[in-house]
């Protein structure tokens, strides 16, 4: 979250992803050849500007796809309110508020949020009177309120990069629960041959369209580093906007760190924080619980 996303599209995640977008086996190189950029969505870059069109690009086909409905679906059952978190540029929030529920959105990252305050201004009156974002942390979140949904998209999850971070998100979140609420958390399942580190890696890019400019957008990852000592996959991602003579305008380089997580790790965290598996799945459609898919967890109250 800011946190992305992946996750946040989802937010642009780590190589556990498995997107497909470009995919040669080439050299990329290590994080400790390279300088020290940003990390993503701390500051208004190009990265965050074609957020909505890279998700666009890469979650069909992959196994974030269908999310939206599921929330949809899942929301229709608990009803609202309902708290967006890493709500980034509200594309998750706004489908929800589409369906007449009330949510509140909050994310880390104030360009993220500038996006998502743009997207509710593009709402009807009465639709954007039920739509709120604010900037908050997700670890130390107080709202003073509750609520009958909780979600948290798009892999923000796993912008916690230390079990204490963890636990604390999971004790805030549980505490804005209602008895019966609902809580889903949403992480990829590592591939651990990808996890650790190795001079040979697939790359992945791809090409878009700037939403404003019109111009052509190249992506690419140019370099990883993965920590598998404290379970971080670490990431440079490279955007360049090109214009129609094919001179580069402009280059942003950000670095996309990740904490990633075992079921079993998920599992204790959850009973430590309070928390029952309602349901386990292994992609948005519902399918089984699978080793390298992703993480869909629905979650309760221990008690409730």
């Amino acid at each position: 979250m800011g946190a992305g996303e992946s996750s946040e599209p989802t937010r642009p995640r780590a190589e556990a992803e498995r997107v497909d977008a470009v995919a040669v086996r080439t050299y990329v190189a290590r994080m400790s050849d390279m300088r020290h950029p940003r990390a993503f969505y701390e500051a208004d870059s190009l990265n965050t500007e074609i957020y909505d069109a890279l998700a666009a690009s890469i979650i069909p086909g992959s196994s974030v796809e269908g999310d939206i409905d599921f929330y949809r679906r899942l929301a229709g059952e608990t009803g609202g309110p309902i708290l967006d978190v890493g709500c980034g540029t509200g594309r998750v929030a706004t489908a929800l508020v589409a369906d007449g529920h009330e949510v509140v959105g909050i994310d880390l990252s104030a360009p993220m949020l500038r996006l998502a305050e743009q997207r509710r201004e593009a709402l009807s009156a009465d639709v954007a009177a039920r739509l709120s974002f604010h900037q908050a942390d997700m670890t130390t979140l107080d709202l003073g309120r509750d609520f009958a949904l909780v979600v948290a998209p798009s892999r923000v999850f796993q912008f916690l990069l230390t079990t204490d971070a963890q636990r604390q998100a999971l004790a805030a979140l549980r505490s804005h629960l209602r008895p019966d609420a609902r809580l889903v958390l949403d992480l990829f399942d590592p591939l651990l041959d990808r996890v650790v580190p190795s001079a040979e890696v697939t790359a992945r890019g791809g090409e878009l369209v700037h939403p404003t400019t019109g111009n052509r957008v190249t992506w690419e990852v140019t370099g990883r580093s993965p920590d598998p000592a404290r379970q971080l996959i670490v990431e440079e991602w490279a955007a360049s906007e090109i214009d129609a003579s094919g001179q580069v305008l402009r280059t942003d380089t950000e670095r996309l760190t990740l904490r990633w997580s075992l079921r079993s790790e998920m599992r204790l965290l959850f009973e430590l924080a309070g928390l029952k598996v309602v349901a386990d799945y292994g992609d948005f459609r519902g399918g089984p619980a699978a080793y390298g898919r992703e993480q869909v967890w629905v979650l309760g109250n221990a008690e409730g």
